[in-house]
């Protein structure tokens, strides 16, 4: 019988509220949402997509040196919930019918720097939460 992997209860929560996170993660919807809606041209798209990744490169590099100095759990917590409180205004602006491209740029963009502290801040989170010995499977359940 395979030895069982003993949770504590800090990487229960961050292990479960990950995988209610992803189940909320749409923003690849959003260009979905600006095809269907808002006949987004193929250089929109484009532009929607890069402004979506520009904060990889304009605070990458930067954003462990934030990370290392913030409270991980806060910041994790605090970065999921902009996220999804961003969403929720997209989706409001799309039943209210005022959502442009514009509103999907910013959106984008501010989810993609959220995005990159949010990830930061994971990597470091997860090797204080096991013990050295079982970090590698519990970065097999929460890649899961």
């Amino acid at each position: 019988m395979p030895a069982t992997f003993t949770i504590s209860p800090d990487f229960r929560k961050l292990w479960v509220g990950q995988t209610i996170s992803h189940f909320g993660s749409w923003l690849g919807a959003l260009g979905l949402l600006a095809i269907l809606h808002l006949h987004a041209t193929p250089a929109q798209m484009g532009l929607l997509e890069t402004l979506r990744m520009a904060p990889v490169l304009l605070v990458g590099l930067i954003a462990g040196v934030w990370v290392d100095r913030l409270r991980r759990r806060p910041l994790l917590m605090a970065a999921d919930l902009l996220r999804a409180g961003l969403l929720v205004l997209v989706a409001l602006a799309a039943f209210g019918g005022w959502l442009r491209m514009t509103h999907l740029y910013v959106v984008g963009f501010l989810a993609g720097g959220l995005t990159v502290l949010f990830n930061i801040a994971y990597r470091s989170y997860v090797p204080g939460l096991v013990s050295r010995a079982r970090l590698v499977e519990a970065n097999s359940k929460l890649g899961a």
